[in-house]
């Protein structure tokens, strides 16, 4: 009894201490989380790498037991999955610089002229159907394109004079960013290739400092979140893979402009649940409108349909029930991650709300299940998603 009332005092007074001089505790979490950005960053690359190591560690001569297998095993697997991250980011970048030159080129050359365009149709349209007030309104619209240019182009020459004038902090960021990502790679190479080593050591140290209660609780907790992370990064590639392929080679087919382009775009939105899709048909639909509006409602329509057979037939059958969680809290975790973090919130959030929904949700039916009392049979699962049980 005395030890919990020191312990609630010594809380107390913590707890005090941090609200009294919390700018001072706050500017001090952002300097540790600084100092151990490197090692936080290598930890995300390693769990990334570790998915594609170990899909590859069964491919390489899996039942060969052979000393010179069980050797290179780990370190060819590792490189290899090093050597195809680095080559699909750098394919990435060679596929979207060209794409990003030619959204320039439509940015200052082709909108003036697809405004005209659109103009005449739309007042073409409007004096078909007999709506002359809306056809004058039209018609009436007045757009000076080169007070517009000049006005970009005055704002570029500040923005590259305030480059130029701020070229040592720039090149300063550039280093940093470039020793960031360096040790990251390198602690991510040093844990993957010792990783049954570090979590045995890990578990050790649980055993000894943790209640073998607490430890239990925290095992499976993190077991449920790995399973949960992996499923959902390895399914969430593979389906924005073929959802963007089969874009590009669909907008290909039917002729519509920028198809590569738009392709890469709708593939890369496709890894931020809901938000994504409607993201990238936005982009994709903005750069055919400046070529023919009819080809981009024919984008949208094409899109939509896309989607519909993805989100009926490509989704449950690559991710699946692997990430269980409902619609609305999917949405609820990409605003409120994206409102955080950005774009790296939007992609955490989902699967670290999926967590900790199916964790609340196996204790709430644990203890009912223990106070017995009756609950519907679909209170926390759908019956047209079945979500996967827990092992």
């Amino acid at each position: 009894m005395k030890k919990n009332w020191i312990r609630i005092a010594i809380l107390a007074v913590l707890s005090c201490f941090c609200v009294k001089y919390s700018n001072s505790v706050i500017k001090g979490i952002g300097i540790l989380i600084d100092v151990f950005s490197p090692l936080i960053t290598g930890f995300m690359v390693a769990y990334v790498l570790n998915i594609l190591m170990k899909k590859l560690e069964k491919i390489y001569f899996p039942k060969r037991q052979e000393p010179w297998v069980q050797k290179t095993r780990r370190p060819v697997c590792l490189f290899t999955s090093l050597f195809l991250v680095f080559l699909g980011v750098i394919v990435l970048i060679l596929l979207v610089i060209p794409a990003l030159a030619d959204s320039v080129y439509v940015l200052t050359k082709d909108i003036p002229k697809a405004f005209l365009r659109f103009q005449k149709w739309l007042s073409a349209e409007a004096a078909e159907a007999g709506f002359s007030e809306i056809q004058a309104f039209v018609n009436s619209l007045e757009i000076d394109w080169a007070d517009l240019h000049k006005k970009l182009a005055d704002a570029l020459t500040y923005g590259i004079g305030s480059i130029f004038n701020s070229a040592f902090t720039m090149a300063n960021g550039i280093i940093s960013f470039a020793v960031t990502a360096a040790v990251a790679v390198i602690f991510a190479v040093y844990m993957l290739s010792q990783k049954e080593k570090l979590k045995a050591q890990i578990g050790a140290a649980a055993k000894v400092y943790l209640p073998e209660k607490w430890r239990i609780t925290a095992e499976n907790f993190l077991l449920l979140a790995h399973d949960t992370f992996t499923n959902f990064i390895s399914g969430q590639v593979l389906e924005a893979c073929i959802l963007g392929t089969l874009c590009g080679f669909g907008m290909f087919l039917l002729k519509l402009p920028y198809a590569l382009m738009i392709g890469v775009t709708i593939g890369v939105s496709a890894l931020i649940p809901i938000i994504g899709a409607y993201m990238g048909a936005a982009i994709g639909a903005f750069m055919i409108l400046t070529v023919s509006p009819l080809k981009a409602l024919g984008f949208l329509v094409f899109l939509t349909l896309l989607q519909q057979v993805e989100g009926n037939l490509i989704y449950p059958r690559v991710v699946g029930g692997s990430i269980g969680l409902p619609a609305m809290w999917v949405l609820a975790a990409v605003t409120i991650g994206g409102g955080l973090f950005g774009i790296p919130g939007m992609l955490i959030g989902v699967p670290l709300t999926a967590t900790m929904y199916k964790w609340l949700r196996a204790d709430v039916e644990r203890r009912l299940a223990k106070n017995h009392v009756p609950q519907a049979p679909h209170i926390f699962r759908d019956p047209v998603d079945p979500v996967r049980q827990e092992k």
